[in-house]
């Protein structure tokens, strides 16, 4: 599956609320590495951020903070990121990464894992929070998502602020992908079966534009954030486009917590 975001990252696989973290690799085994890399403090910080992965071998990155990199590395939304000072989040650097270009995607991601703790000295440790959530349900009007117009279409997801398009997927991959928007964990609760086109689009707000390395909703911003003149909210934009709603929750969430980091110093 590949996912197509606005911000120019072209990543594949499905983002989930399990994936591994910091996936260490076995002692005998020396850990993957990119042939030459450099981390730099971000030369134009007034401009959008942006990461690329290049058929050639090539992974650039431009206006990215750490916290977005260790989002990005791990295929983890923001609001499982946990600790760390303030400057994870508000610097910005520039990334400039080459390998042979026979690398697999997941292996580029392993190279960049192993990239982010070498050069920010970084430590981590997993553990399980009890952490707000949302329930996915219908709403009392019934689902609006179409089946899937083509079942042997190749599943695909689109993001863009405001809007996010699902092709030929489960309503378990859209509830992990509203996570990110909603800052939030979202478990599937809709008893949908089958696989559907979904088509979500809405005004979004200043923290949120449902992108995959975002911390989605910022913070203060209530359960059901109302609709405004400019436009729905996401969260009515779910009910009256697609006949789903969100309703609060809590449970255990698997979070990455920052136990040491430093600035780098040198490439």
């Amino acid at each position: 599956m590949s996912r197509t975001f606005a911000t120019g990252i072209v990543f594949l696989a499905v983002l989930s609320l399990c994936v591994p973290l910091l996936a260490q690799s076995a002692p005998d085994q020396k850990p993957l590495a990119f042939e030459v890399a450099s981390i730099r403090p971000a030369g134009d910080t007034d401009v959008p951020f942006s990461f690329r992965i290049e058929p050639n071998g090539t992974t650039t990155a431009s206006g990215i903070t750490l916290k977005r990199l260790l989002m990005t590395a791990n295929n983890l939304q923001g609001f499982r990121i946990l600790g760390g000072p303030a400057w994870v989040e508000s610097q910005q650097w520039d990334v400039k990464a080459k390998h042979d270009g026979t690398a697999s995607a997941e292996q580029v991601r392993q190279m960049l894992v192993q990239l982010v703790v070498t050069r920010f000295h970084l430590r981590t440790h997993r553990e399980t929070r009890s952490l707000p959530a949302y329930q996915l349900v219908l709403d009392k009007r019934g689902s609006k998502v179409p089946m899937t117009k083509d079942s042997n279409a190749k599943p695909d997801v689109a993001v863009a602020p405001g809007s996010l398009q699902l092709t030929n997927a489960t309503s378990a991959t859209f509830a992990s992908q509203l996570s990110y928007a909603v800052a939030r964990p979202v478990i599937d609760r809709t008893n949908l079966t089958g696989r559907f086109d979904f088509s979500l689009v809405w005004t979004p707000f200043a923290g949120e534009d449902g992108g995959p390395t975002t911390s989605g909703l910022p913070p203060g911003v209530g359960d059901a954030r109302p609709s405004t003149s400019e436009g729905a909210s996401l969260f009515t934009a779910l009910q009256e486009q697609l006949g789903l709603k969100l309703e609060s929750a809590k449970g255990p969430v698997d979070v990455l917590v920052i136990d040491h980091v430093e600035r780098p110093t040198s490439d």
